[in-house]
């Protein structure tokens, strides 16, 4: 069985950290990103990511926005 990727958005590292080693206890791969820029340059790069978990503030832009160009580029 395919393992599922999760992108974690966050840009406190230790609320990252707290979320990745719980999703990995639970079995997920998952992608680190600390700004919402660097989330949709992984999501150009890569189509693998099966969910995101995006923070609502950001320094760089809201959760909502990279929501918004996630969906802009056909993802689901």
């Amino acid at each position: 069985m395919m393992q599922k990727k999760v992108l974690v958005m966050e840009d406190e590292e230790s609320i990252r950290a707290f979320v990745v080693v719980n999703l990995r206890r639970s079995g997920y791969e998952t992608v680190e990103c600390g700004t919402g820029q660097e989330a949709l340059d992984y999501l150009h790069a890569n189509s693998d990511v099966s969910i995101a978990l995006l923070d609502v503030m950001l320094p760089d832009m809201s959760g909502f926005d990279v929501c918004s160009r996630i969906r802009g580029m056909g993802s689901k």
